[in-house]
């Protein structure tokens, strides 16, 4: 239950509100930003059964960039989030054929499942080895906590939330605790050993092993190959996921004044009869995550 809001609260819930508004009607959600800004897809609600209502924060202060999730509404949901990127330089693109206005065409940040840095991609034009987007800049993927005071359905938060600063903590909640994110791959691996075998129990693994069962059961972000992020456990109303994106920094490779560097926020949030709507492949190991959600 939340604590009651103080007007100073609530008074700047209805600011948001109404600027958050002012932004839908332009149609700027989602429009061609700086990388300082960076670009917020609105939310996909995918509406079933039910309809989950959901709030996605991208906040950004020019430096300190938090994404997460938070249940605002009264069912359990799963969620799952992508991060797509674009780059150019001198007006050329990465990649050919993309464009900052084709933002369905940027490339999602698929994470390496082979036990390299989880915040590097192949996200590089073919051929081109200095093309590569995080040969600029570097993000801190680390299922860092925060406290955050809570939000609308159905709204992008953009702005850092001054909670987060202890400016003023009137109404706010905290996240799901701190928990480093766990490779697809490492999930399937451990998962697997344990189904294979009753007499596979916990106490058998290895104490690296340990800390990522640990870490899926009590929720963390769970990295797909295919760039998708998926929460580990069901998000119960009135909580938060941990942040699956903590900071994007400059690296100290030098970049010409005419560049542009952009990530597009995808969430897709669904309750337990809605899994379908996902579009998952028959077999992949995503699937695998979801069905042990089912039993």
């Amino acid at each position: 239950m939340h604590k009651k809001k103080s007007p100073v609260f609530t008074k700047k819930r209805i600011l948001l509100m109404s600027l958050a508004l002012v932004i839908c009607i332009a149609g700027s959600i989602g429009g061609t930003l700086a990388w300082k800004d960076f670009s917020q897809s609105a939310t996909n609600r995918f509406r079933g059964t039910t309809d989950p209502d959901v709030t996605l924060h991208d906040e950004f202060d020019g430096e300190n960039k938090d994404v997460f999730v938070e249940n605002s509404g009264k069912q359990d949901i799963y969620v799952r989030v992508r991060l797509d990127e674009y780059m150019e330089i001198g007006g050329v693109s990465f990649v050919d054929g993309v464009t900052a206005k084709t933002k369905d065409l940027w490339q999602p940040h698929e994470w390496p499942q082979d036990g390299s840095d989880i915040a590097d991609c192949n996200c590089i034009n073919p051929g081109d080895a200095d093309h590569k987007f995080h040969s600029y800049y570097t993000w801190t993927v680390n299922g860092a906590a925060r406290d955050y005071n809570p939000g609308t359905p159905g709204l992008v938060y953009t702005k850092l939330d001054p909670v987060t600063e202890k400016v003023d903590t009137t109404g706010s909640e905290h996240t799901q605790a701190e928990a480093k994110p766990v490779l697809m791959s490492d999930y399937v691996r451990i998962s697997g050993w344990l189904a294979a075998d009753p007499g596979n129990t916990i106490a058998g693994l290895s104490t690296g092993d340990k800390e990522i069962y640990d870490a899926y059961i009590a929720g963390c972000w769970i990295l797909d190959a295919d760039g998708w992020a998926y929460w580990s456990m069901v998000l119960k109303p009135d909580t938060a996921t941990n942040l699956l994106l903590d900071k994007v920094l400059p690296t100290s490779k030098d970049i010409p004044d005419d560049w542009y560097y952009g990530i597009d926020v995808k969430l897709q949030a669904v309750t337990s009869n809605d899994f379908a709507k996902w579009s998952v492949t028959p077999g992949a190991d995503a699937e695998k995550l979801i069905q042990s959600w089912t039993v």
